[in-house]
């Protein structure tokens, strides 16, 4: 694939053979950062699991100190079916049909579902489409719960899910988005990879997180320390 002239003078500006400390990184993918619009900050790690055991996914939730600069956009499924109200939309099951009409659109419309235990059984057919987005409601994302509020709570505190790609030994995840200072992306950055050990899957043999990389949207990566 060919690169753009701004990405080769992006990476210019980065050394691909060092690890950064985080802090130095953050300044450094802030300086390489071309886009005409606020990029957002990602975090690539490569990690020590074994894919083919299903002990060692990496699943897990954790509110980020200053969130990631997404608005949050939820969809509540349950026996409600009151409408919008804010930035949460509260529907019952037959919000299925809509979602597979297209009338309602994951990202556009929502971003994160929310669901009662009693309508698991009503959307499963919606799950072929929110599945492979991260959206569809689980009990271990905790996003299958009769605590609605709760969960509507700590969305809004910055909680995010953590797990690794399906079926591939890395995670990706936003950390946050170039409007930020540099001391809240570092504070992001540096919760999340100790989240990460705390989370470690029993049994492991390899050391949980191999390689860190961190990018904005349209830039190149730099790596940096564990």
């Amino acid at each position: 694939m060919k690169r753009s002239e701004n990405y080769k003078k992006a990476k210019k500006v980065l050394d691909n053979t060092k690890v950064y400390k985080v802090a130095d990184a953050v300044k450094l993918v802030r300086k390489a950062a071309y886009a005409n619009f606020t990029e957002a900050l990602e975090l690539h790690i490569n990690l020590g699991i074994d894919t083919g055991n299903s002990n060692q996914r990496v699943r897990f939730n954790t509110s980020l100190p200053h969130g990631i600069g997404k608005s949050i956009k939820v969809l509540v499924i349950s026996s409600d079916n009151k409408g919008k109200t804010g930035d949460v939309i509260y529907k019952n099951a037959t919000v299925a049909d809509d979602i597979l009409a297209g009338k309602l659109k994951p990202d556009t419309d929502f971003n994160v579902v929310v669901a009662t235990p009693s309508v698991m059984k009503d959307i499963a057919k919606i799950a072929r489409l929110l599945g492979p987005k991260g959206m569809m409601p689980s009990p271990k994302a905790g996003t299958v719960t009769e605590n609605i509020e709760k969960v509507l709570s700590d969305v809004s505190k910055g909680q995010v899910e953590i797990k690794n790609q399906q079926g591939h030994a890395v995670l990706h995840q936003v950390v946050g988005n170039l409007n930020f200072k540099d001391e809240q992306l570092v504070e992001n950055i540096e919760h999340l990879l100790s989240e990460l050990q705390k989370n470690t899957p029993s049994k492991m043999k390899k050391k949980l997180v191999q390689k860190t990389f961190l990018t904005s949207s349209m830039g190149p990566s730099i790596r940096i320390e564990n």
